[in-house]
C-alpha cells in the first residue's frame, strides 16, 4: 500500500511538473527578420534640378536699364538684348540661368559696342565743322537741367519768359553744363540781353547746330535719339516756323514699337514731357527736330 501511494505522488509531481514547465515555455513571436526583398530599399524620388542660384528678374531689369543711356544703339541690336533677357526670365534652372545670363551680358556689351561706334561716327561727320567739344558730361548737363529746371537760375543767366520764353536760354545752359565753350556766335555773358540770339532763340540755335554739321532725328525715326540731345519744335496752330526748344531727359525702349522720348524744358516747365503727347495733345499737328549731340 505504502508502495502504491509513493507512486502515484511520483506520477502526479512529474505531471505537474512537466505542465508547469510547458507554461514556463516563452510563447513564440512573429519574426523581426525582414520579407524576402525587404532589404531592397524603396525607390526614392529624383531630385529636382537646381533653380537659378540668382534672381532672374532683377538680373534682365538691371541689363535693360543699359538702354536708357545707349538708347541710341540700333534698333536690332536693342531688340537682342530684349529677346535675351526674355529668355533669362524664363529660366527655371541654374543651367538654363547661366546661360541665359552670359547671352544677356553678352548682348548688353553689343548696346554698348553699337552706342558709341554711332557717337564715333557723328564726331567724325561733324569734325571739320564742329567748333565744341564732344562727348562732354551729360550727367553734369543733365543734374543742371534737372535742379533749375523749376527753380530758375535767373540770377546767373537772367529769364526771357516775360519776352518769349526761357525755353533756349534753358538748353543752352545745360550745353555749358555739359562743357561746351562760348563763341563769336553762341554766347552769353549771363545778364539780361547779353546773350546772343542762337543762345536765346529756337530757330537761330537750330541754325547754329547746323552750321556746327549736326545731324537730327524726326519723330519718324527716333532710333538713334538719346539723353542730351536737344529738340527743336514747330507747334502747327502756331504756323510761325520753329517755336521752342527742349533738352531730351529721357528714353524708353518699346518692345513693340518706337521708343517714347521725353524733355526738360522752361516755358511749359517740366522735366519728363513726352513727345507725342507735345505734338498732338498740347498742340496739333507739330513737327520737331532733335538734334544729336555729338
Amino acid at each position: 500500500m505504502l508502495i502504491s501511494v509513493i507512486i502515484i505522488a511520483a506520477l502526479t509531481v512529474g505531471v505537474f511538473g512537466f505542465v508547469r514547465s510547458l507554461g514556463e515555455r516563452p510563447h513564440p513571436t512573429t519574426s523581426s527578420a525582414p520579407e524576402a526583398g525587404a532589404a531592397l530599399s524603396a525607390p526614392q524620388p529624383t531630385p529636382a534640378a537646381d533653380g537659378p542660384s540668382f534672381d532672374t528678374g532683377a538680373a534682365a531689369d538691371q541689363a535693360l536699364a543699359v538702354l536708357g543711356e545707349y538708347s541710341d544703339a540700333a534698333r536690332s541690336v536693342e531688340d537682342a538684348l530684349y529677346q535675351a533677357t526674355v529668355t533669362l526670365r524664363g529660366a527655371t534652372t541654374a543651367a538654363e540661368a547661366d546661360a541665359a545670363m552670359a547671352a544677356t551680358q553678352q548682348a548688353v556689351e553689343a548696346v554698348k559696342a553699337d552706342a558709341e561706334a554711332y557717337r564715333a561716327g557723328l564726331i567724325a561727320a561733324s569734325a571739320g565743322t564742329n567748333t565744341q567739344p564732344t562727348g562732354g558730361d551729360v550727367a553734369a548737363q543733365m543734374a543742371y537741367l534737372h535742379q533749375y529746371v523749376f527753380d530758375y537760375n535767373s540770377a546767373e543767366w537772367g529769364d526771357y519768359n516775360p519776352y518769349g520764353g526761357d525755353c533756349t536760354n534753358f538748353a543752352s545752359q545745360g550745353l555749358i553744363a555739359r562743357g561746351w565753350h562760348t563763341d563769336g556766335t553762341w554766347y552769353s555773358d549771363g545778364a539780361m540781353w547779353t546773350a546772343s540770339k542762337p543762345w536765346i532763340a529756337t530757330a537761330p540755335m537750330a541754325a547754329y547746330f547746323d552750321k556746327l554739321g549736326f545731324t537730327y532725328a524726326t519723330e519718324a525715326d527716333l532710333d538713334r535719339v538719346r539723353v542730351g540731345d536737344v529738340g527743336v519744335f514747330s507747334w502747327g496752330e502756331t504756323q510761325a516756323g520753329l517755336d521752342h526748344t527742349m533738352t531730351v531727359s529721357k528714353v524708353e525702349y518699346v518692345p513693340d514699337g518706337p521708343p517714347k522720348v521725353y524733355f526738360i524744358s522752361h516755358n511749359y516747365d517740366g522735366e519728363y514731357r513726352e513727345l507725342t503727347n507735345a505734338l498732338y495733345v498740347e498742340h496739333q499737328n507739330s513737327t520737331v527736330r532733335i538734334y544729336q549731340i555729338p
